[in-house]
């Protein structure tokens, strides 16, 4: 187990430094923007506005925060590509309602952001909205949905879904969606982000064990921020009508997911329960053991740093 939290530890520090990176072009060429968030004191019209190439150029960047590290784990652990790839068949109706759940959770994440964002207003700390680069440019929009919406929540999805969570398994399922939800979460170096990010990923694991495949999560991921992206815009657009609309399609969207969760648990066989765990190790000391760890140690260290820096003040 050390050998594997060392080497996750690396490879997060590795994602942290590209995020620097990224945090650094941002500073030194848009100085007055807040690179790919958007904040809730942003919504009205305040947020950074890119060309189409610094669009790119920070789209790239974040699909290498995944990209680097992910490669880095797979090609020292020789984890096979079966392995990360996996592809379970005999599950598309699950994935089809996995879908549907994950869009309701994105709805009621929304709902449990804006709460959010009042509460921390109260010490004047600002919340993340969205993570894209919003214009009203076609052209720009067409890119930061290309990146943002699509390729780099499949990356995000392979390195941690599908490298991380799995070679975590042998320590156990729980403990491998408890640790790889958790860092996940924490990579967004916000804490008002963190709930919200934590619960998302926290499912797609789950379903990514319950159906045996890493597409699963792909596909919930890449739908998830879609729904994101478009509701999102409905806002920043400020088109008219545009919280009926935002309420209209959540309610849908809540309708739809309700309906098809219930023809999942029909089956009878279904539960958010995951019972493997072959660690000798209580889950206690499995979590010691992993901040214990060097790199890691290092890494949150660095993390907490990170957001007390980062931290928007209003």
């Amino acid at each position: 187990m050390l050998k594997c939290c060392s080497l996750l530890g690396i490879c997060l520090v590795v994602m942290l430094a590209i995020d620097f990176l990224n945090y650094f072009i941002v500073n030194k060429y848009a100085p007055d923007t807040t690179g790919t968030f958007v904040y809730f004191s942003q919504t009205d019209g305040g947020y950074g506005r890119y060309g189409v190439g610094m669009t790119f150029i920070l789209g790239l960047l974040f699909a290498a925060k995944f990209v680097v590290p992910g490669l880095i784990f797979k090609i020292v652990t020789k984890i096979p590509n079966k392995v990360v790839f996996a592809n379970s068949k005999g599950y598309e109706k699950m994935r089809g309602t996995a879908v549907v759940i994950m869009m309701v959770i994105i709805v009621v994440g929304r709902v449990g952001q804006y709460i959010l964002s009042l509460l921390f207003s109260t010490v004047h700390l600002d919340g993340i909205y969205s993570i894209f680069v919003f214009s009203e440019d076609p052209v720009v929009a067409l890119v930061s949905f290309a990146f943002f919406a699509i390729i780099v929540p499949i990356m995000q999805e392979i390195v941690f879904r599908g490298v991380f969570l799995q070679t975590f398994r042998q320590f156990g399922d729980t403990f491998a969606i408890m640790i790889t939800a958790v860092v996940n979460g924490l990579c967004y170096y916000d804490i008002t982000y963190l709930p919200f990010v934590v619960c998302c990923t926290a499912v797609l694991g789950l379903f990514t064990i319950r159906t045996g495949s890493v597409f699963t999560a792909i596909s919930m991921s890449i739908c998830a921020h879609i729904t994101n992206f478009v509701l999102s815009y409905i806002v920043l657009y400020d088109l008219p009508y545009a919280k009926i609309a935002e309420v209209i399609i959540c309610t849908v969207i809540v309708g739809v997911s309700l309906v098809m969760y219930s023809k999942l648990t029909s089956f009878g066989d279904w539960t958010f329960n995951i019972e493997n765990d072959n660690s000798f190790m209580t889950m206690s000391k499995r979590v010691k053991s992993f901040i214990a760890t060097n790199s890691i140690a290092v890494w949150i260290a660095a993390i907490l740093v990170t957001m007390f820096v980062c931290a928007r003040i209003i």
